[in-house]
């Protein structure tokens, strides 16, 4: 295992972001951490650089010192929250395509990406297909490695609660005793046990190529190891 001497993380606002650079902060294996966000975090480390752009951008000069063979994406959003299908598609597609080949420019060489488990660039469901058409795209751009990350309903404290979201977790408690095997891609998982696994993965595989996806599932039995 070679260990990242840095990584870069946009997304490191929201539920899987958040618990993500906290655990990439406190790992001995991580060298420095850059935060790729549209505005300030509260977190003072000193091997934490904060990149702060409204457009989710960071150019070559800004990591020269220490250029980050990591990335990590978790930027995603909802139809309630983004306003209309062309909205979710602007962040779930086009913003998350744009900030991978941004991470690909700078030098980045194996990407962790969150999806979803459905994800399908032929799916009914408008979310799933925007979900589908971003992992082809992220896919193409040319990394040594690209890992999607598949959850299925997210449990957690977020900075905003999504009714829609909560009352999912609520419903599904009552199953959580019958979903094995198949169905546990579908049992609500903690956004930190998504942050701890893709960090865990990133951290195993320093020399694995291609494209790989991990549903629920896999990530139960990852910190089950």
């Amino acid at each position: 295992m070679k260990e990242p001497s840095s990584i870069i993380i946009a997304g490191s606002t929201g539920l899987i972001g958040h618990h993500l650079l906290n655990e990439a902060l406190k790992n001995e294996e991580i060298q420095h951490v850059y935060s790729l966000t549209r505005r300030p975090l509260d977190d003072i480390c000193s091997k934490l650089t904060q990149v702060i752009n409204p457009e989710l951008t960071i150019d070559k000069e800004q990591v020269k010192d220490n250029v980050p063979k990591v990335g990590f994406i978790t930027l995603g959003t909802t139809i309630k929250k983004a306003g209309s299908k062309a909205g979710l598609k602007a962040i779930d597609v086009s913003l998350v395509v744009d900030v991978a080949q941004s991470m690909h420019d700078i030098g980045v060489e194996r990407i962790y990406v969150v999806s979803c488990v459905g994800a399908s660039s032929s799916a009914f469901s408008h979310y799933l297909k925007c979900k589908g058409e971003m992992e082809e795209k992220v896919s193409a751009i040319g990394f040594k490695n690209v890992t999607f990350m598949q959850p299925g309903p997210l449990s957690g404290t977020r900075a905003k609660t999504r009714s829609d979201e909560a009352l999912l977790q609520w419903f599904m408690k009552l199953f959580n005793p019958l979903m094995k095997g198949f169905l546990l891609n579908y049992k609500p998982i903690h956004g930190e046990i998504v942050a701890q696994s893709m960090l865990d993965l990133a951290l195993r595989n320093s020399d694995s190529e291609g494209c790989y996806r991990y549903t629920s599932r896999d990530m139960f039995a990852l910190i089950n190891k």
